[in-house]
């Protein structure tokens, strides 16, 4: 029975077939029948209808038991197989996005590179059109400019020492008179 069982799994031939229990549950119908037959010979179709009825209800609700676990079974399974699918979905979508981002800032990066270059070379060109000998020959040329000769300098002398002079405000108001004269009656 167990090869079978292992073996064809599109097959259940068990629900044609009879459990032990239903097979005892019978034979004591039987002998309980037949104790019945000896005292009531009309009785006994009405008790093999009985019987056929109970044991075809008997199968029909293990069969009912069956059909609702298979059912159980399939709803489980595809509840699972949906929840797979969601979640196998969710990391699809989460790769895609992260690629899409890493493609962003991969483009970022080339705009900031070429904005990099951009900027040295305008820096180079500024600073090529400021030098000193573009400044020198401007003020020469255009200005009619020379440089400072000697009798144009002025030396200063600082050896006279450190001298500090406080300049006072002539504009007082009424209060700082007051706190000075009473500050200079203290003193």
């Amino acid at each position: 029975m167990d090869y079978y069982y292992r073996s064809s799994l599109a097959y259940d031939l068990t629900l044609f077939e009879e459990s032990e229990a239903d097979n005892v549950s019978e034979m004591q119908e039987e002998s309980s029948g037949d104790k019945r037959e000896n005292t009531n010979g009309s009785n006994n179709r009405n008790n093999n209808h009985k019987r056929d009825r109970n044991t075809k209800a008997k199968k029909g609700g293990k069969r009912g038991n069956r059909r609702r676990s298979k059912l159980g079974r399939i709803i489980f399974g595809v509840v699972c197989g949906l929840l797979m699918a969601f979640v196998v979905v969710s990391i699809i979508h989460g790769q895609v996005q992260l690629t899409e981002l890493n493609q962003e800032i991969a483009d970022a990066k080339a705009r900031l590179a070429e904005q990099q270059s951009i900027y040295t070379q305008l820096e180079m060109k500024v600073d090529s059109s400021i030098s000193t000998t573009v400044v020198e020959d401007y003020a020469k040329n255009s200005l009619h400019m020379n440089k400072a000769s000697n009798s144009q300098k002025e030396f200063v002398n600082l050896s006279d020492g450190d001298k500090a002079e406080v300049s006072l405000s002539e504009d007082k108001n009424i209060f700082e008179s007051i706190a000075e004269a009473i500050s200079s009656l203290w003193s």
